[in-house]
Formats: C-alpha cells, sequence, structure tokens
C-alpha cells in the first residue's frame, strides 16, 4: 500500500473543516481542532422486541452493554469481507452523527499497515459511502501519521524515525525517510490483546479455575492497575456462586503478562526488525539508533512501559536506547492525520488567494 493516497474536491467560498480519524481494531479515534473523541470500534446488532426492526448500537455504549457480545468488525486490521465492510459503514455513519461532522471537511484517515488489498479496496468504499470528506480523503499508515502528533508536527515528514505502534491485536515498526515508509514490519505476536488473554489465564490459574472473565474484564483491569513504575500490591474480591467470597492479586496477575510482553516486543524489534533494516537500509539504521524511537498505542499509557522497553532493548542493542511518546499515545494517529489535514486545507485556501 501507499504511504498516501488522496482526492480533493474543492468548493471556493467555503470553509473546509479538518479532520483526523484513526480507525483501529479497538479503538477509532476522531480529532479536529476543537476536540478528540475515542470510540470503541464495535457494532452490536439486534432486533427491537418492540417494533420488530433491525436496530444498530456502536462505540463506546455497545462496548460497555454487551462487552465481548459487540461485533468488532475489525480484528484483521481492515474490512476482510462485505458484512464487515457494511458494519464499519454503519458505525463510521453513527459517529459522524453523534459529533455532528460536517460534510465540507477533508478527512485524513489512519489505518494499520495490512497486506490485503481486498481490506484496503473495501475500507476505501466505505469512506467513499460516508458523508464526510467532501473536500477530500487521504489514507495513510497510522504509525507514520503517530509521529506528527510529537509537537514538531508536519516538519518531522523531513526527519528520518522509528516509530513503534503498540497496537490492540497487531505491533507494527515503521522506519521512515522524508515522508517515506523505507521498511515496515507488523506480527500479531506481540499486541495488547494477547496481554488481556495472558491476564484472564493468570486470574483463572489464581483463583484455581473459579473465576473465569471475559476479554474486555481483563482489559479494564490492564488499564486500571497496570503500572511498572510503583509497584501496588492490589487485591480483588469475588462473590463466587456456592463457594463464597474469594480474593486474588490482580496487580500479579498483571504485571507478568506485562513483562512477557516487553520481552516479546523488545526481540521482535531488535532480533527481527533492526536486522532487516540494516542489510536493506544501513544508512538509515545507523540514523534510527542514533536516534530516538518514537512509541505510540494504547500499551504506552501503562506507567513505567517506556522506561522499561528503553533498558531492555539497550541491553539487547548494546547501545543507550531512548522511548518518546507524544502526549497522548492513543490519540496520536488521529491528531497526525488531523494535522496532515490541517496543512492541506492551509495549502489549498492560500493557493487559491
Amino acid at each position: 500500500m501507499k504511504t498516501g493516497e488522496g482526492e480533493k474536491e474543492k468548493e471556493s467560498g467555503v470553509k473546509i473543516v479538518p479532520i483526523g480519524i484513526k480507525v483501529g481494531s479497538q479503538n477509532t479515534v476522531i480529532t479536529t481542532s476543537d476536540w478528540t473523541e475515542i470510540e470503541t470500534t464495535c457494532v452490536k446488532e439486534r432486533s427491537n422486541l418492540i417494533t420488530g426492526e433491525t436496530e444498530y448500537i456502536v462505540g463506546n455504549e455497545a462496548a460497555e452493554m454487551f462487552g465481548d457480545g459487540a461485533e468488532y468488525m475489525l480484528r484483521g486490521g481492515l474490512p476482510g469481507n462485505e458484512e464487515e465492510a457494511d458494519l464499519l459503514r454503519r458505525f463510521l455513519g453513527r459517529l459522524i452523527e453523534k459529533y455532528d461532522l460536517p460534510e465540507n471537511s477533508y478527512v485524513t484517515y489512519a489505518i494499520p499497515a495490512v497486506e490485503s488489498e481486498v481490506g484496503i479496496n473495501l475500507f476505501k468504499k466505505v469512506v467513499s459511502q460516508i458523508s464526510i470528506g467532501w473536500s477530500g480523503k487521504e489514507i495513510w499508515n497510522d504509525s507514520f501519521l503517530g509521529a506528527l502528533a510529537l509537537p514538531g508536527g508536519i516538519e518531522i515528514v523531513e526527519k528520518t524515525f522509528l516509530v513503534i505502534n503498540l497496537g490492540s491485536t497487531t505491533t507494527e515498526v515503521v522506519a521512515a525517510r522524508k515522508g517515506e515508509v523505507l521498511l515496515s514490519a507488523v506480527t500479531g505476536a506481540v499486541s495488547g490483546d494477547l496481554v488481556d488473554r495472558w491476564v484472564k489465564n493468570e486470574i483463572l490459574n489464581e483463583t484455581r479455575a473459579a473465576l473465569n472473565i471475559d476479554l474486555a474484564t481483563a482489559r479494564k483491569y490492564k488499564e486500571k492497575y497496570a503500572n511498572l513504575k510503583s509497584w501496588e500490591n492490589v487485591q480483588e474480591s469475588v462473590q463466587l456462586f456456592r463457594k463464597g467470597k474469594s480474593s486474588f492479586k490482580i496487580s500479579e496477575c498483571i504485571i507478568k503478562p506485562i513483562e512477557d510482553y516487553l520481552e516479546r516486543l523488545a526481540d521482535f524489534v531488535c532480533l527481527e526488525f533492526l536486522p532487516e533494516l540494516a542489510e536493506t537500509n544501513f544508512s538509515v539504521y545507523k540514523q534510527v539508533l542514533a536516534k530516538e524511537f518514537i512509541l505510540v498505542g494504547g500499551m504506552v499509557e501503562i506507567p513505567g512501559l517506556r522506561e522499561k522497553l528503553g533498558t531492555i532493548m539497550s541491553s539487547q542493542l548494546g547501545a543507550n536506547v531512548t522511548m518518546i511518546c507524544p502526549e497522548n499515545p492513543v490519540a496520536a494517529p488521529a491528531k497526525g492525520a488531523y494535522t496532515l489535514s490541517k496543512y492541506r486545507t492551509t495549502t489549498t485556501q492560500e493557493q487559491e488567494k
């Protein structure tokens, strides 16, 4: 897939609104000049008991009401078939209504790197059918766009950098130079979802199979209690049917999976991605090693994770590795997408003067 694909439709005399949207397997993030909103990427289809009509509940409401029972249609990164594409179209359509996104907008979409031409074509079809982006739309790699959320903004496009995107279903590493992605690698063997499964299994083992939580609950535990900076022994109590009250050390059930995750992540970057980069472009390899690595994605929000990963990778590479991240790692790709949309609209309006 190309780094960016764009199309412009100008409407002179009408203000163009720049919008950035990151469409992810777990979360979709929308950014405008005034606000950023995060919605869970899921839809629940059900029949209305009164009218008999099919209705769709989307986003955070669907996740809170139905948990794992909701349809997470982008687990493969992009829609894999017409059914998933239709759910994505309904999902985005509802968000457009909810947040009152204007038709006369320039929209940059941040999407994960996938090899599937089917998925890319289905995604393009979906964004062509919804009511925003009449002034233009682009599709870019979300890891690349995440770097644009750093204080330097659009200026980073002219630099050489490495981004590690700690996503829900995959981890992606990208090496870029002057606006071009030179090498990217994706793995599903290191992901936030995998940590959730490990947390679920740790709790199952800790309670001797008495408590089998769903993945949504495991994710909430991870987000609430995970902390590599300051250790706190947290216990959770639950009333079990026929077994009475049971307590388990939730903190221990979370920390071990995260430490295993970091070891796998460091191996993927240091033993797989960087050697391949050295073979294909040694000059860029030397440049990125001398610079700070950029971290984006939800797992980056765990306190102490950035520092711990830097320590592990420094040991593996025999060099001092420093990690930096945007202010909001989850929203970074959407904010980077907004930065690009704003640049496009500003440039277009200046040319029309």
